[in-house]
């Protein structure tokens, strides 16, 4: 079940633009992006968060590693507002990028590998079949990050390709972040998977409707990653899809949480507010959100 190291990494052909890497692979990493003391300051925070999350909580989404929604520590407020993010969206092809939510999603030491699964959740539009993403994943790795203790492994294409993971249980159900099988095919080795192993300060970008996993951490230190997820095209978007944008930043969604009063944006100061108001999502229309809907229509994607 756990992922083998000779994995190969993905790389890039340099002629292609950021975007285009986007595009063609589902997923693009940009090296050296943070620094030295910007990751220090994160990885503390990261530890001082994972030290407050009960032991029960992270048990629950073992597969995971943590869970730990960033709206219920506005102490990310920084980099979830940052320049440096905002400018790297914007080279793979944002035009009005708005921040939705993301995690501390932390492997501990000895801890199982992450199912292979998807993100995108509104696969009832026409427009989730578009080769544009309506969904980016921003990946900030806190170590430095291999398939040995738990780095992201991709299925290249998938966010527009079918591939036969796409017809593994539905991704996100208790008992796959509880790990309670696993023999289970979710978790295993694929031989089409590539490692994207990553150094601290380095950030990748990827499209949500991305097949992907992680590996287990096979080392006896913890492996600490924030997620942050963006949708790239805000005013661009029909209205039932900003709609359902919008319910998932107020955390109407299906994602576990650990807290009795789940917080958002709205909830924090002006001071934290000001740090992510150009990234934070409006929406003015009386449009119902589009469904909730996590499954593909494997006919409607390329064949495999």
């Amino acid at each position: 079940m756990v992922g083998m190291t000779s994995a190969p990494s993905a790389t890039a052909p340099a002629a292609l633009s950021p975007a285009q890497q986007l595009e063609q692979n589902g997923f693009v990493r940009f090296t050296d992006v943070l620094d030295p003391v910007t990751m220090d300051t994160l990885l503390l925070r990261a530890h001082a968060t994972l030290l407050r999350e009960k032991e029960a909580a992270r048990e629950a989404v073992k597969s995971n590693g943590s869970l730990i929604h960033l709206s219920d520590n506005p102490e990310y407020a920084d980099v979830i507002g940052s320049p440096k993010i905002a400018e790297l969206l914007r080279e793979v092809g944002a035009t009005d990028p708005r921040w939705t939510g993301g995690f501390l999603i932390s492997k501990p030491a000895g801890g199982p590998p992450l199912f292979w699964h998807q993100d995108w959740w509104g696969w009832t539009e026409p427009e989730s079949y578009d080769v544009r993403a309506h969904q980016l994943f921003v990946m900030i790795y806190l170590t430095d990050t291999t398939p040995e203790n738990g780095c992201l492994r991709v299925i290249p294409g998938t966010h527009l390709r079918d591939h036969p993971l796409h017809h593994l249980e539905a991704a996100h159900s208790e008992g796959l972040q509880s790990f309670a099988n696993p023999d289970a095919v979710d978790y295993a080795a694929h031989p089409d998977e590539v490692a994207v192993p990553v150094k601290a300060g380095d950030v990748l970008i990827g499209d949500s409707r991305l097949i992907h996993g992680a590996y287990a951490n096979r080392t006896n230190e913890e492996r600490p990653l924030l997620t942050l997820w963006y949708m790239p095209h805000w005013s661009g978007m029909s209205p039932g899809m900003r709609a359902r944008g919008m319910e998932n930043y107020l955390r109407r969604d299906d994602i576990r949480t650990s807290v009795a009063r789940p917080l958002t944006p709205l909830d924090w100061t002006p001071v934290l507010r000001q740090r992510v108001e150009a990234v934070l999502p409006t929406y003015e229309d009386s449009e119902p959100p589009v469904p909730w809907h996590r499954t593909p229509d494997t006919s409607r994607l390329i064949p495999a």
